[in-house]
């Protein structure tokens, strides 16, 4: 068996961390643009059309949990290129399939598999990784790019070939990518020196804070998911200038950014107040956006979309800091599920506020729930005791050039 010093094994978890972050987001955000395409071009209601996509959104967060424990048992390499392959087998179903229920299900069945990247990459990180926070920012560079690129990649591909060859096209890429990423050698070892974390002095104060974080985690995700379903279509609606799928897309390259800073601060400052920070930061441009139409509209969406998706490394830097290190996997399962299965309730809050008052409303409620997220975050603060909470490095590697590693 070939022998991995721990840099090249910590190369290789970014490479495997990093295409299994966005090819999730890919596959995740892949509907919402082509769901603005289907009801313009086929006359389906568009609150029906964005509905298709609620179960995949709610397994995308009920797996997180399940994927969480497998990653802890069998390990997180082979979890993360079986779901790799998953939502490819899929997304190539979901081009062959007519719409409604079909479609539901192919998408259902891409969102099982897109939920194992989040509890197992996550878990994989933190425990391998010597610089946390940074590497869960450059992570999180990963996933903003296929965030930024996804909308105008589909717009480009449905409006060139049509959805069904959209769906086709990423899903062969995705299985021939997968057959790659079966062949990086991984080695994910022991984390001792991680039992030790810092934010409390017992189970109980530690299970109260953890309980607090998934509760901010939760409103977190409806924000996110609200948000990410509906700029498309609203970007469609006031922004004329340029395709919606692009004025999207330009929106979230900001998301880079943020992740970058986010991850960059995570592991020299305290992550209490950098969490409750960047959603605070989040909220003034959402409200803003109810208002705005054109120009200022994506720039008042590319700040709210710099703080809320920079918040990233430092959410997941808690969860390290605050969660049992042996059950790791399972507590950021437990995590992503709040995160993106209760998170999909936002499909049904825009839903219901779209038919209502139009997607202007919607973007109001959503930054409804991100005032109750800062509440939520203050509660934490309390919690804490004043005691700050800083990123914990992984255990100390050897010299680069030492083989340590045996990979598998």
């Amino acid at each position: 068996m070939a022998q991995l010093t721990y840099v090249q094994n910590e190369r290789n978890v970014v490479i495997l961390t990093g295409i299994g972050h966005f090819s999730t987001h890919f596959f995740e955000l892949m509907f919402p643009t082509l769901a603005a395409y289907l009801a313009m071009t086929t006359g389906f209601p568009l609150a029906d059309v964005l509905g298709w996509s609620f179960y995949s959104y709610l397994l995308f967060g009920l797996g997180a949990l399940p994927a969480g424990w497998l990653g802890d048992r069998l390990g997180a390499r082979f979890v993360l290129v079986a779901a790799s392959g998953g939502m490819g087998v899929f997304a190539i179903a979901a081009g062959e399939v007519s719409t409604g229920t079909a479609l539901t299900i192919c998408l259902a069945g891409m969102g099982l598999c897109a939920s194992a990247y989040h509890p197992v990459g996550m878990s994989l990180i933190t425990r391998t990784m010597a610089a946390r926070g940074r590497a869960l920012g450059v992570n999180g560079i990963f996933g903003n790019f296929a965030i930024a690129l996804t909308p105008a990649v589909t717009a480009a591909l449905c409006e060139t070939y049509g959805w069904r060859a959209a769906f086709e096209i990423a899903g062969y890429t995705m299985c021939v990518v997968t057959v790659g990423c079966a062949f990086l050698p991984i080695e994910d070892p022991a984390n001792p020196a991680a039992a030790a974390n810092p934010p409390a002095d017992d189970n109980s104060r530690r299970s109260g804070l953890f309980a607090l974080l998934l509760v901010a985690a939760t409103l977190a995700g409806i924000s996110y998911r609200g948000n990410t379903l509906v700029q498309p279509a609203y970007f469609a609606e006031r922004v004329p200038m340029i395709g919606y799928g692009l004025a999207t897309s330009l929106v979230y390259m900001f998301g880079i950014v943020g992740q970058y800073v986010g991850g960059h601060l995570a592991d020299r400052h305290d992550l209490r107040w950098l969490y409750f920070g960047f959603h605070a930061l989040a909220l003034p441009p959402l409200i803003a956006m109810t208002a705005l139409s054109g120009v200022p509209l994506l720039g008042g969406a590319a700040l709210f979309v710099f703080f809320s998706l920079g918040m990233q490394p430092i959410e997941n830097s808690l969860v390290a800091q605050v969660a049992p290190a042996r059950w790791r996997g399972t507590a950021y399962g437990m995590k992503f599920v709040l995160t993106f299965g209760v998170g999909s309730l936002g499909v049904r809050l825009v839903q219901w506020a779209q038919s209502a008052h139009g997607l202007s409303f919607a973007i109001a409620c959503l930054a409804a729930v991100v005032v109750v997220l800062l509440i939520a975050i203050a509660a934490f603060l309390y919690a804490s005791n004043g005691a700050p909470i800083r990123n914990q490095a992984a255990p100390l590697r050897l010299a680069a050039d030492e083989p340590g590693l045996t990979a598998s």
